[in-house]
């Protein structure tokens, strides 16, 4: 295989790789941007106690990366309001969000994405948290 070969073969593959991941990523942001019910919340401690909560609220998402969220969320059996603007942003894989003084902020892993279910883990500082949203619109 000569020099010139490979290096097509290699510029084709990255290109083609970069085409599918970037794919991948507007179509999360599509599929995100709505009205969405946080269904479920669950919180595995590293200690092995497990908190489990559902419906707790609305989250939205907006085309421009922006977004609003009113929920009450569950930690160590205490209720927290948390009604608040944010900002997201996402790759083919993960979700950001940013807010201040949030529960929610942080970066989610998807571990199930489809248009009307997502399904998202988080771990901080040894605690494991899922999150499930369904869509409204």
């Amino acid at each position: 295989m000569t020099t010139s070969l490979l290096f097509r073969s290699f510029f084709y593959f990255f290109a083609l790789s970069l085409l599918v991941s970037c794919t991948a990523e507007r179509r999360l942001h599509r599929r995100l941007v709505g009205n969405w019910n946080i269904e479920r919340y669950e919180q595995r401690f590293s200690n092995g106690e497990t908190e489990l909560a559902s419906n707790l609220g609305t989250i939205t998402f907006r085309k421009n990366g922006g977004g609003d969220k009113e929920l009450s969320i569950l930690t160590r059996s205490l209720r927290q309001r948390d009604n608040s603007d944010f900002s997201w942003k996402n790759t083919a894989e993960d979700v950001t969000i940013i807010s201040n003084n949030s529960e929610l902020a942080k970066t989610w892993l998807v571990m199930k994405n489809k248009r009307s279910f997502q399904q998202w883990k988080s771990t901080t500082q040894g605690t494991v948290q899922t999150m499930e949203l369904r869509r409204r619109d």
